[in-house]
């Protein structure tokens, strides 16, 4: 019997340590499957934040060509054409003076037979004419005729006024501006994959009309969605529920296998446009940091679980052999190390996000750099003032712009969770006009009665900073167009308040509008992070829920108040006051879009610079000033070029960074280290690069660069750092 009770003494804590382990590797696998699921999820929020970023690029890009085709329209009323070689004429003069070839566009004409007219001549009936008889006076869509050559995105408007040609009186009805489909590339292209990303631009029809990448197309199929139809799917998703769901929201987002490997792509409809855009990746390309993190969890919770069953056997073991205190100690030890490894992993996920951010930094100030260029570019060839007064605009949404770029992707803030207050001299009336410029474009497609009501100040120069208040007056604007219907009216009001002193002055926004309003539960929480409505209209507009948060967080930062005033069904008023100190009008920085003043004819300068536009960009506007360029496209070939020019051939070199086969730090470094050219040590480098944090400009430096400038590049700042390293 005592044997009996000592040997049930002992099965008892035997069982139960075998059960508590059933039910943590029951546990793992519960996990493992979880975060697998979440895996998957962020791997389509992933690429939807960049399809949507990649649409918005797109529908900017292709609005451009609806403004050149009215352009078109208005250029050629009242004209009359002797014969088909007028017309032709005609069209070559029009492709000059508009600079289509820019754009990678064709013009054409249209008669009422269907003929179509380019620059060389008449290219017979256009087999495309059926999708000009539906009675709409635009259409665009995709085209592949045999009749001229190649594959075509069509934007076509039927011209306000018929012209004629001839003694036959034969009438053209049309314009058409033929965009060849690859220059579309120039809005969709990406590097934030590695290059692995593939993009299909896809007909009405399902067919492939476009297809681009570094690699071939694993689809391989004329028609792109029955291959999608037709493709094996992961996690229980199927081809009708990502079409449902491109259907509501106009993007959808699925995982794939195709030829054993697995892939996310991710569908977005332009109906404008009567296509479809698909971004293509290998699945292990997307959410590395997010797999990493998976794989580095399971593998810790694995770790753990055998730790804690360890643990366990070893109380058994100890239980029997009155042997617990030593080993756990040595569990105690192996936990500790356990925790090291774990800090170790999330420093190394921080320092992975933060290579992303950087990243992301250099590929947007790329594109960035070319449309404040090629704008300046425009500017500085006194356009006529309709133009100027256009190119002014794209200028100010561009520095809008690129300023809200640097504070989302300034890594050192977002660390921190600190930003930074910066006022300047202004003058405060212009900042309203920059938001009513940008406002122009929110209210282009809609029916909203706009209303301004805006007090003239005493004196209009303030010290504040400008982009934040820029910010959150289009933040609150741009709630209002997104929650007013159509036919709904929005009202914008300023005024100057007294201030604390003469020297300050208090100016009040107010924007109303009549939308759908808030209920009173919701707007004492609107300025709450994440915060948005659960139920009612409101639930169908899809956000961060951060815009509010934000806008509140910059309106304390600069020292003032925002209030709301918010009715369900009848509309919302918020007020927003901002204290400003008054300045003087001298202290306001004027735009000047000049070269400056500086002689620099005859300057030789090398320019290592691997991206296309941006190195025309350069050249352009330093080969105005009387520079002479030499461009290398990579660091390799800078060396190689200055290496085989003699002493004295350059007086200074301009520097990208990010390059292909040798990178800007690694080309100084080189330059600087050549033998038996004393100049290689002395020429002034600078660094002219998108890299545009802390760290890029002290890299610049400890490579052995003479300066740092940052991309979208300034030309009156390239012409200061000229000089001042020439001098």
């Amino acid at each position: 019997m005592q044997e009996r009770n000592k040997t049930t003494k002992y099965i008892m804590p035997v069982a139960f340590a075998m059960i508590l382990v059933a039910f943590l590797v029951s546990g793992v696998f519960f996990m493992r499957d979880s975060l697998m699921k979440q895996t998957v999820e962020e791997r389509s929020n992933q690429l939807k934040e960049m399809v949507t970023q990649i649409r918005a690029n797109l529908d900017s890009g292709l609005q451009t060509h609806w403004n050149l085709v009215e352009g078109l329209n208005n250029a050629v009323q009242g004209n009359q054409f002797k014969n088909s070689r007028d017309v032709s004429d005609n069209i070559a003069h029009l492709e000059n003076d508009f600079c289509t070839e820019l754009y990678g566009c064709r013009v054409m004409l249209l008669d009422e037979q269907g003929t179509a007219y380019l620059s060389d001549g008449p290219a017979g009936i256009w087999y495309d004419i059926s999708h000009l008889l539906d009675g709409k006076k635009r259409h665009t869509f995709v085209s592949e005729t045999d009749n001229i050559a190649g594959s075509f995105l069509v934007f076509s408007q039927e011209l306000d006024d018929p012209i004629t040609m001839g003694e036959n009186n034969v009438r053209f009805t049309h314009i058409a501006l033929l965009k060849d489909i690859q220059t579309l590339k120039q809005y969709y292209t990406t590097t934030t994959y590695g290059g692995s990303a593939a993009t299909y631009i896809i007909k009405k029809n399902g067919t492939l009309a476009y297809f681009d990448a570094d690699n071939d197309d694993v689809i391989g199929a004329r028609n792109v969605n029955k291959a999608l139809e037709e493709a094996e799917y992961v996690q229980g998703q199927s081809f009708a529920a990502v079409q449902e769901q491109l259907d509501k929201d106009g993007i959808a987002a699925a995982n794939i296998l195709l030829n054993r490997s697995e892939y996310c792509y991710c569908l977005t409809a332009l109906q404008d446009y009567d296509i479809t855009l698909m971004l293509l990746i290998p699945a292990d390309s997307v959410a590395v940091s997010t797999l990493n993190m998976m794989n580095s969890t399971i593998r810790t919770e694995i770790i753990f679980m055998s730790a804690m069953a360890l643990m366990l056997l070893l109380a058994v073991i100890g239980f029997i052999r009155v042997q617990r205190s030593s080993q756990m100690v040595k569990m105690e030890q192996e936990t500790n190390k356990e925790l090291n490894r774990l800090r170790m992993v999330a420093e190394s996920a921080n320092a992975a996000k933060s290579t992303f951010l950087n990243n992301m930094s250099h590929d947007i100030r790329t594109p960035m750099n070319a449309i404040i260029g090629f704008t300046n570019i425009a500017l500085k060839h006194s356009p006529p003032p309709e133009i100027k007064g256009c190119l002014d605009k794209i200028s100010d949404s561009s520095e809008h712009l690129l300023a809200l770029i640097n504070d989302v992707l300034d890594i050192s803030r977002i660390e921190s969770g600190k930003i930074k207050f910066v006022p300047e001299a202004v003058d405060i009336t212009e900042v309203s006009d920059s938001v009513l410029t940008i406002m122009d474009g929110y209210l282009s497609n809609r029916n909203i009665t706009f209303k301004t009501e805006l007090t003239e100040p005493k004196t209009p120069f303030v010290l504040t900073d400008a982009v934040r208040v820029r910010e959150v007056l289009v933040n609150i604007l741009g709630n209002a167009v997104k929650f007013t219907q159509d036919g709904g009216t929005i009202t914008f009001a300023v005024s100057y308040l007294p201030g604390i002193d003469d020297r300050h002055v208090n100016v009040r926004y107010r924007i109303s509008d009549t939308g759908i309003g808030m209920s009173e539960e919701f707007v004492d929480h609107i300025f709450d992070e994440f915060s948005q409505e659960e139920h009612g209209a409101r639930t169908q507009y899809q956000g961060t829920g951060l815009g509010m948060a934000i806008t509140k967080r910059y309106v304390d930062l600069m020292g003032g108040t925002i209030s709301v005033e918010s009715k369900k069904g009848v509309g919302s008023t918020f007020i927003v006051e901002l204290p400003m100190e008054i300045t003087d009008a001298c202290e306001v920085k004027k735009k000047d879009y000049s070269v400056g003043k500086m002689d620099l004819t005859g300057l030789k300068i090398l320019l290592a610079e691997d991206n296309d536009l941006n190195a025309e960009i350069a050249m352009v506007q330093l080969e105005e000033l009387g520079i002479q360029i030499t461009r290398a496209s990579d660091g390799e070939e800078a060396v190689r070029i200055f290496a085989e020019n003699p002493q004295g051939t350059f007086n200074l070199i301009l520097m990208d960074v990010m390059m292909p086969k040798m990178n800007g730090y690694e080309a100084t470094k080189a330059i600087r280290s050549l033998p038996n050219r004393p100049d290689a040590a002395a020429i002034p480098i600078i660094a002219m690069t998108a890299n545009a944090f802390a760290e890029d400009v002290q890299a610049s430096l400890d490579a052995g660069m003479n300066g740092h400038l940052s991309k979208p590049i300034v030309m009156d700042e390239v012409i200061k750092a000229i000089a001042r390293n020439l001098n």
